[in-house]
């Protein structure tokens, strides 16, 4: 039997409901733990900055753009290409730090840049092709690059040991002040709404989008921590 409208899940609380055991699992990875402790090895968050930096977000950047020149609606449009801009304006700065972070790893200056790992590649691929599928498959798919962010970056702040030998990079890693909160929070409520709007089978595409966009964040740090790469 089908709920009434007025008591169906909004999209938010659904997807909430698919992110809770996956984000657990990322939250308590191996990785995000060493690192708030400071006993990750140095080549696993070497491996996990540099390929954020020189791949998974600028991809993010132009999946975004992509999927706002699809929306149906301004607001939205609007939302994800003021977010695409903003991500694109953030591109020198992650460089920046990545030069900093090799410095205080003892990389080699100018070190050259790698091609995306096997699951970055998967990952970065899929982020760009999601919304060429649909404006809705478009805004599931990013969401969990966008949603998890935030609440890893919360955890990190929380439960990081100060002093510890990675607390610069996780301080500098860690969005700051209310703006990104207001993104993401502005982002579940167009979530909520295109949820609300869209045909069942869009529905449900956002939802299979979501999910395998989550995966692919949890692929991502697992990779970073056993340091994938490519076998020929």
């Amino acid at each position: 039997m089908t709920a009434p409208a007025g008591e169906r899940e909004t999209m938010h609380e659904e997807l909430s409901a698919i992110a809770g055991p996956i984000l657990a699992r990322i939250r308590e990875h191996p990785f995000w733990a060493g690192l708030r402790d400071g006993t990750l090895p140095s080549a696993s968050l070497w491996y996990f900055a540099e390929q954020d930096a020189r791949h998974v977000v600028p991809a993010y950047a132009r999946a975004l753009a992509r999927c706002g020149a699809v929306a149906d609606h301004d607001a939205h449009g609007a939302l994800l290409c003021s977010a695409a801009s903003a991500t694109f304006g953030s591109l020198s700065r992650l460089d920046s730090e990545l030069t900093k972070l090799a410095e205080a790893l003892g990389k080699p200056p100018g070190a050259a840049a790698v091609t995306p790992a096997p699951p970055i590649h998967a990952h970065t691929s899929f982020m760009l092709a999601a919304p060429a599928v649909s404006f809705a498959s478009g805004v599931g798919g990013l969401l969990p690059m966008t949603w998890f962010h935030l609440e890893v970056s919360n955890d990190l702040r929380e439960r990081h040991e100060p002093g510890s030998r990675y607390a610069a990079w996780i301080d500098q890693y860690c969005p700051e002040g209310g703006f990104y909160q207001e993104y993401v929070a502005a982002y579940l409520d167009m979530v909520d709404e295109v949820g609300g709007q869209c045909s069942a089978g869009e529905r449900d595409r956002l939802v299979e989008h979501f999910l395998l966009g989550a995966r692919y964040e949890f692929s991502f740090v697992d990779a970073a921590w056993q340091r994938r790469g490519w076998s020929v």
